[in-house]
């Protein structure tokens, strides 16, 4: 076919098959492009969160392992650096229970708490820098599992006391300026 071709006809050819050839080309990489980023935004976010709080005369610690993503994660494994070991004599819970997670799906906003200390005081041992590394795999198929790293200052992490309030300063200015009314109401009764 291409030799009886001219000039004439190679000129055609060109002008006319290669912009067709290169836009499906163009429109088929659009394609792969666009299906890759459309997974990735409805890919599994699994993270590891602490909450510390202070509710009825007690403090609490709590570990969460939420699913913030928008399709089911299966957790292959959670590591929790160094592991939390609890103060000597309390031993009633186990804060290390993520780290037997393997092969657990997770839904898209399901969350699972564990209280990781209770008491008078948070008896755990606390350290500047905890690390976890969470690995997990979306319900679709990837090749390698999606891994979370990120550490957390324990020690410097706020506490939500029962009002709502994150430092015991501000709790002290509320208690000082309630207690100062009450003592300007009192003098105005007498």
């Amino acid at each position: 076919m291409f030799k009886n071709f001219n000039t004439e006809n190679w000129l055609s050819f060109l002008s006319i098959g290669v912009p067709v050839i290169v836009s499906a080309i163009g429109f088929i990489i659009s394609l792969v492009l666009s299906h890759f980023a459309d997974r990735n935004k409805s890919r599994p976010v699994i993270l590891i969160s602490l909450k510390k709080y202070h509710k009825n005369g007690f403090y609490n610690t709590d570990l969460i392992i939420k699913n913030y993503g928008q399709t089911i994660g299966t957790i292959i494994s959670v590591e929790i650096n160094p592991l939390y070991k609890p103060v000597e004599g309390n031993d009633e819970f186990e804060p290390n229970g993520f780290t037997n997670f393997k092969n657990f799906p997770l839904a898209p906003g399901q969350a699972i708490t564990t209280m990781i200390a209770s008491g008078t005081s948070a008896k755990l041992i606390e350290t500047h820098n905890r690390n976890f590394t969470i690995k997990y795999k979306p319900d679709f198929f990837k090749i390698r599992p999606y891994t979370e790293k990120y550490s957390i200052d324990e020690i410097n992490y706020p506490t939500r006391y029962g009002d709502g309030n994150f430092t015991l300063e501000k709790r002290v200015e509320e208690l000082t300026n309630n207690l100062e009314k009450d003592l300007e109401l009192l003098k105005q009764g007498c």
